[in-house]
């Protein structure tokens, strides 16, 4: 994904493309800046940046949009001298992966967080939950014929009727192949690498699934329900075994050159009024109570769950990520 720079502030909005990973930003040194890390995409970033700018007009924010590997590979690059203040919406295990990149930093709306969205000594704070489900095309897989479970994905008869994103490249498909793993372990989890075919990002994925050109997928459920509103045929199945409960998470990049307006802009990333936003964009479910579900998505409540190690999926990233390069190179 190219790396892309949005800047907003006192009424003004533009976009730069930037060139590469390594890019540097101009130099910050007045007091009205803040930049955000962005793996969201631009239309929540928009969103939600105009929002903040109305509680504060005089801060000017500038927002790189990519993926989480390349974020996080350029926040770690940056390190000694930071360019980054805030980093939005990645996946947990991406923070539990390398938490000395970030910084504690208690939230105003602390009070309004279930303890296991907060990270240890409030490190992050939840965004979205991350619930991933198969997404079939209704026009060529029928709900009889799809899996129902991820055992059945290792079933020899969906062999290349699957198309996944490549983990070592997506923070949401390695969550996928987190849960898989410590579910079935690596003799199921082999026999899915066989089966699949592997893309470079999730929405090559699940563009590829709507738009006919494969039969399935596992995806964030919010997607079904954005595709299916689009008109696209297609259907969620939430595996029989359940899904891990995974969620996304807003931080403070450690050394932010910018702290103080970086507290800012988390106080309100952390917002009840953001999570609104964040919810009516991308239909996912906010990790805050307070929030309500996006319309048409199943009710929380009847999706059946399970408890998954994110620390232990981050821990064994580089090894997991070792032994499926390995399988994919045999395929």
């Amino acid at each position: 994904m190219k790396l892309t720079r949005r800047q907003f502030g006192k009424g003004a909005a533009g976009l730069l493309a930037m060139a590469a990973t390594g890019t540097s930003l101009p130099a910050r040194a007045d007091s009205g800046r803040v930049v955000l890390y962005n793996p969201g995409g631009a239309k929540l970033a928009d969103a939600l940046v105009a929002a903040f700018n109305k509680h504060h007009p005089d801060i000017t924010v500038d927002v790189i949009n990519a993926g989480v590997g390349e974020l996080f590979t350029r926040i770690e690059a940056e390190s000694a001298s930071p360019n980054g203040d805030v980093l939005m919406g990645a996946s947990v295990e991406a923070y539990k992966d390398k938490p000395d990149l970030f910084e504690p930093y208690l939230t105003a709306d602390d009070a309004a967080y279930p303890r296991e969205f907060v990270g240890e000594n409030s490190l992050y704070y939840g965004l979205d939950l991350l619930l991933q489900t198969f997404m079939i095309n209704t026009d060529r897989m029928s709900e009889e014929e799809a899996p129902k479970s991820w055992a059945d994905l290792a079933d020899p008869k969906y062999k290349g009727r699957i198309v996944l994103a490549n983990p070592s490249l997506s923070g949401s498909a390695y969550g996928q192949f987190g849960q898989l793993l410590q579910l079935y372990g690596w003799d199921v989890a082999a026999k899915v690498v066989e089966n699949a075919t592997f893309l470079n990002s999730s929405q090559l994925v699940w563009q590829g699934v709507a738009k006919g050109e494969y039969d399935m997928c596992v995806i964030n459920d919010n997607n079904v329900v954005s595709l299916a509103r689009e008109g696209y045929p297609v259907k969620a199945i939430y595996p029989s075994e359940g899904v891990a409960l995974r969620f996304s998470a807003n931080a403070m990049i450690k050394g932010a050159p910018n702290q103080e307006n970086a507290k800012k802009l988390l106080d309100f990333l952390n917002s009840k009024e953001a999570h609104e936003i964040s919810v009516g964009i991308t239909n996912r479910r906010s990790v805050r109570p307070d929030v309500a579900p996006p319309e048409g998505q199943l009710p929380f409540d009847q999706i059946k769950a399970f408890v998954y190690d994110d620390a232990k999926a981050a821990a064994e990233r580089e090894e997991n990520l070792r032994k499926f390069d390995e399988l994919f190179a045999l395929k």
